[in-house]
């Protein structure tokens, strides 16, 4: 059976299809949302699409006048935002993450200590969420915190949160997450699903899948984010001066092998932690940080999921012994 990933691609189709959707407010429900909404409703920017309706979200991030969004959230640059109280801010692009497609907008004139920017929940839990979109928030449920997911068209697969909705009759495109204490935990890139193939032996760099909609039963929409994790390495490196974000690397490809779950060393690069540990091309990746590793598309997922710095264990099988290699994750140049 075909696995299934999550791909984060531009929405105009489906944000094109809610237009003509009613402006009404929602409110929230429950007595968490209500406080999580009040904390967090003045640190959010409705982007406007090219005729100026209200067509995705950004979120204010620090007291700089720094904002983040998805980049199918802009339409064009720089443009008008709304926030509350009918106040209207000029964003304009400052930095961009290639990896994950979100986007650093600064706000001009911007006066420091008028709003609060949100406060980043490092973790998130299964269970219920509140999700801002641009009519306001909506009850949502996260139910995993870690499904494999590709980056288009960046080709990176990482572990996303996949969350439903109660219903689909409202435009998500660009959405924030938040857990129910108003701590930031995503932003919303896809609505959609690609099927791949029974076979993965190509390189996961050059993997091209077709991609197809894939909306839940009648009242349900499924939706992915970055989980916490990934989210605060973006905004932490976009705080910067440089606004570069430092993604971890390994320096390896590597490919299906010829047997059932066989994950195998396709190339090293040189002067790499890999190649400094002593991986071989050729090498059986059987386990990584203790995760027994049986795809290509796990082991990606886990890897993008480090921290530049921190330990990478792998557990190799090489000529019918097996060898344990360690390295430090190192930081992907681009």
């Amino acid at each position: 059976m075909s696995s299934l990933v999550a791909s984060l691609v531009v929405l105009n189709q489906l944000l094109t299809q809610e237009k003509a959707i009613s402006q009404q407010s929602l409110q929230p429900v429950g007595a968490y949302q209500n406080a999580a909404w009040a904390s967090v409703s003045d640190s959010l920017a409705i982007l406007p699409d090219i005729a100026g309706n209200p067509f995705a979200v950004a979120v204010l991030i620090d007291d700089r006048g720094y904002f983040v969004a998805h980049t199918s959230s802009l339409v064009y640059e720089p443009l008008t935002a709304k926030m509350s109280g009918g106040v209207e801010v000029k964003l304009g692009r400052i930095g961009y993450d290639k990896e994950t497609q979100l986007v650093l907008l600064g706000a001009h004139n911007w006066v420091p200590g008028k709003r609060q920017a949100v406060r980043l929940a490092p973790t998130v839990k299964v269970g219920e969420l509140m999700v801002a979109t641009v009519r306001g928030p909506v009850r949502g449920m996260l139910t995993s915190d870690s499904r494999p997911g590709l980056f288009l068209p960046s080709q990176r697969y990482v572990p996303l949160a996949e969350i439903q909705f109660e219903t689909k009759d409202v435009p998500v495109g660009g959405a924030i997450v938040f857990d129910n204490s108003g701590g930031l935990v995503g932003i919303l890139g896809a609505i959609l699903q690609p099927t791949l193939p029974e076979t993965t032996s190509e390189r996961i760099e050059a993997t091209n899948q077709q991609v197809k909609n894939a909306f839940g039963p009648a009242g349900l929409t499924v939706a992915y984010a970055l989980g916490p994790t990934i989210l605060n390495r973006v905004v932490d490196g976009f705080k910067r001066d440089d606004h570069k974000v430092d993604h971890p690397s390994v320096g390896f490809f590597f490919k299906a092998g010829s047997g059932p779950g066989q994950v195998v060393v396709d190339e090293i690069t040189p002067g790499s932690p890999c190649d400094v540990a002593g991986v071989k091309t050729g090498d059986l990746i059987m386990m990584a940080n203790g995760v027994p590793i049986g795809n290509v598309i796990d082991l990606a997922a886990l890897l993008f999921g480090l921290e530049p710095g921190s330990t990478l264990t792998m557990r190799l099988y090489r000529q019918g012994e097996q060898i344990d290699v360690k390295m430090t994750v190192g930081v992907k140049t681009l």
